[in-house]
């Protein structure tokens, strides 16, 4: 399952702060809500704007953007459908993000702890990126309104929080964070963004302070009780995931390969910094647990040349590594008893605990009062990733292999979060996996992954990693770029099969990022406060 917020706020004088949240609870792949209206066509809105060119399109360099249909809305006559398109922003961990209508985001009052690597927390430039992207939303984009029969549209044209502008008696320019439109029962709507072409103009861009970055949002349509944007009234019934990737001018920042029109460029400057996060063991007769995160720090240096402006950590990176379990030995070379590559992806400019995979195998690998060994290695941003792909498609397969296992997206996580990537045109979504109907669903996860692997697009091969603008090392030059060592005994709780982690001794080598010697001390962790 899946928890999905939709925040609103907004000042108004001396009422204060008005604020409408909705907590939604919706399962992958399933139907939205109860009956009544139903949104067809849910797929990743991805676009690459290039402002060099002038030019833009899908990832089959298709200058289109496709439309959703709102259907079946007999039963809400009378209500509103309201249509929102927030941006995305994650929170202190990579498993929960959420969307915003408002420019409202507020990265809260957080504090590094613990970590000897990553030495501050820079939330003004979380907050920077966040308003670039809201202010790329709300003046590039507007949403094309249609009864696709050609009948009336009954919309109110001075609404607070939404511009409105009438193209004819059935079609609607908005734009804005809630926008309404009244339900009638004989209306079935289509929903198209519309990117502006002025928006492709990158003085225009520099003008508003947009950058070439990655841009994360939502499309959601929700049916409302009235269109006043405050009533509780409220119930969501779709939601459209979307990407843009505004391509760096050449010589901004180092990039991949020109592939064409139509095909992103991404930096080839690696900026993760990362240390050890909480580790969280479960072991059972017949299975063991393993969950491993990482505290991660993708805030890198910006280039600028005049007035235009951009960094590599504009951008989501992977960062993920070989994981090398050893038991260690009295008067002997310690026992390597498991290794597998964990990670996942760092939202740009984003600070926080990253989530790795859930590491599961079908044994008990812990002994009591045994002493262990965990050594992560991040040699080849690119080429760990691919291989850490290959590896979930091993743990589905044998996930399925269980007699009457049942598998969901939640039991691999970082699958679920593949779907940020929204850069390959074969990748739809994960959705929901289960073993009675694995010929279809697990067919599709396994293509999923094989598009991405198979991609010369995204992740593109970093050449260098970066501490900051002056501090760089060539990858390839060193059998690393990073090296995390976790040291400890396992300690057996006397219920529930967890593994106490004791006597913790943590580890980092890098070339370029900052290392710290073999010392005992509590896990790295980011703590907020609202």
């Amino acid at each position: 399952m899946l928890n999905v917020e939709v925040k609103a706020s907004k000042r108004h004088g001396s009422r204060g702060h008005l604020s409408l949240l909705l907590g939604l609870t919706i399962m992958l792949a399933g139907p939205w809500g109860r009956a009544a209206c139903i949104v067809e066509n849910e797929d990743k809105i991805q676009i690459n704007i290039s402002p060099e060119t002038n030019s833009w399109g899908d990832y089959k360099g298709q200058e289109t953007i496709t439309g959703s249909r709102v259907v079946k809305c007999q039963e809400e006559a009378g209500r509103f459908l309201m249509l929102s398109l927030g941006a995305v922003q994650w929170g202190a961990s990579s498993e929960v993000k959420d969307s915003y209508i408002f420019n409202s985001y507020d990265p809260g009052s957080c504090q590094l702890q613990n970590s000897r690597s990553i030495s501050s927390f820079k939330p003004q430039v979380t907050k920077d990126n966040f308003e670039r992207q809201y202010k790329f939303l709300r003046s590039c984009i507007d949403l094309r309104v249609a009864d696709t029969r050609g009948g009336a549209l009954v919309v109110n044209e001075k609404q607070p929080f939404c511009e409105v502008t009438r193209i004819d008696s059935s079609a609607v320019l908005m734009r804005g964070s809630m926008c309404f439109v009244k339900i009638r029962a004989q209306n079935d709507y289509a929903v198209q963004p519309l990117l502006k072409k002025e928006c492709l103009d990158p003085s225009y861009l520099d003008a508003m302070g947009i950058e070439a970055q990655d841009i994360y949002a939502n499309l959601d349509t929700l049916v409302t009780g009235d269109d006043s944007g405050t009533t509780t009234d409220v119930r969501h019934v779709g939601s459209r995931p979307v990407h843009i990737s505004i391509t760096p001018k050449p010589g901004l920042l180092p990039l991949s390969e020109d592939f064409g029109a139509g095909v992103p460029r991404f930096t080839t400057s690696y900026t993760v910094d990362g240390d050890w996060g909480p580790v969280f063991i479960r072991s059972r007769e017949d299975r063991t647990q393993i969950d491993l995160s990482f505290l991660v720090s993708n805030i890198a240096d910006r280039s600028c040349a005049g007035v235009t402006c951009s960094s590599s950590s504009n951008f989501m990176q992977p960062f993920v590594g070989q994981v090398e379990l050893f038991r260690l030995r009295e008067s002997a070379r310690p026992e390597l008893i498991e290794e597998w590559w964990d990670g996942g992806l760092v939202p740009p400019n984003w600070q926080g605990v990253m989530k790795g995979v859930s590491y599961r195998i079908p044994d008990r690998l812990f002994q009591a009062g045994a002493k262990y060994r965990l050594v992560a290695t991040f040699q080849d941003p690119t080429d760990d990733y691919a291989i850490y792909l290959n590896g979930l498609k091993q743990m589905l397969v044998r996930l399925f292999d269980t007699e009457g296992a049942t598998v969901g997206v939640d039991v691999i996580p970082a699958i679920s979060t593949l779907g940020d990537l929204g850069i390959i045109p074969t990748f739809a979504g994960m959705g929901g996996l289960h073993s009675n109907n694995q010929t279809v669903s697990l067919s599709q996860t396994m293509e999923g992954l094989e598009g991405l692997i198979a991609s010369t697009v995204w992740p593109p091969y970093y050449d260098r990693a970066c501490a900051d603008g002056a501090n760089c090392m060539r990858l390839g030059k060193s059998k690393f770029h990073q090296r995390l060592v976790l040291e400890f005994t396992a300690t057996m709780e006397p219920a529930g099969g967890n593994v106490e982690l004791t006597d913790v001794r943590m580890q980092k080598n890098s070339p370029v990022f900052k290392s710290y010697p073999m010392q005992s001390g509590d896990f790295p962790s980011l703590r907020c406060e609202r």
